[in-house]
């Protein structure tokens, strides 16, 4: 299975500060409703590839999932997990339990939008719970356009969701890990001064990174390995028109710049 990004999950300590960030960005996420279950709502900033990142807060003081993103939220905690769409939950935990990978789940979630229309899926998250390195995976029960709704930002210089970044404290042995578990090809790799030692498996959507130091390493400390920042796929010179670009450098022979009041958490890189 190749894991092809569905969306990805950021972190905030609350939902209106986060959606204001990201308006200021340049951008327009859509209120989505409550996870009842979970304790979180969300807003959407669904892409015109159909992946979304997907912003969360808590709605109350113990949600079922990122807690520890939460607590250090202000206001954006960042990238909390990834998540790939499987066409069955159940049969990708039994192929990764296979694999000797801890399961967590299945399980059914659910959420009403504000038109009152019903969305549910069934879940599962991969790997220890002190790590979100592995995706977690999802399958709808409700029609796939019920959860994830048409993207507003046709026409953008912004299509999808190019690159996960995940960071690692061991290169060698995460790349090893995955390849094992999705039969990827040898990575391609690379060195930035920030993200330190890169991997990026060609023709894939994911990159690790093993930071040397600075706010990438610290994240790593304080929440183990998990993603480091998203990367959208983008014409970078008509993006900078909309969107507050800066910070300049080439990744695997790739311009990626970040954009400006998002922590670094949030980027592009050219097609």
């Amino acid at each position: 299975m190749r894991p092809v990004i569905d969306h990805v999950p950021f972190a905030a300590a609350e939902l209106d500060a986060i959606v204001e960030r990201f308006e200021s960005a340049g951008f327009d996420p859509t209120y989505g409703g409550e996870h009842p279950d979970a304790g979180t709502e969300m807003a959407a900033l669904v892409l015109p590839d159909g992946s979304y990142l997907e912003l969360v807060a808590p709605t109350r003081e113990d949600p079922a999932w990122w807690g520890e993103f939460f607590e250090h939220a202000d206001p954006l905690g960042g990238p909390t997990d990834w998540c790939v769409e499987t066409g069955s939950v159940h049969a990708e935990c039994q192929r990764v339990i296979e694999q000797d990978v801890e399961v967590h789940g299945p399980s059914h979630g659910s959420r009403e939008r504000p038109d009152g229309t019903l969305v549910e899926w069934d879940n599962a998250f991969l790997g220890p719970q002190d790590e979100h390195l592995l995706p977690f995976v999802v399958s709808d029960r409700t029609p796939r356009e019920y959860r994830v709704p048409d993207s507003e930002l046709y026409g953008s210089p912004v299509s999808g969701i190019s690159w996960v970044v995940l960071a690692t404290g061991d290169l060698d042995a995460t790349a090893e890990r995955f390849q094992r578990l999705y039969r990827l090809p040898n990575p391609e790799r690379d060195y930035d001064d920030t993200y330190g030692e890169l991997a990026r498996f060609p023709g894939q959507d994911v990159v690790l990174c093993e930071p040397d130091g600075g706010r990438v390493r610290d994240r790593l400390d304080r929440f183990g390995p998990c993603p480091a920042t998203v990367l959208l796929s983008a014409d970078v010179d008509d993006a900078r028109h909309q969107h507050p670009l800066d910070g300049g450098r080439e990744w695997f022979g790739k311009r990626v710049r970040f954009v400006d009041g998002l922590d670094g958490y949030l980027g592009v890189v050219s097609r």
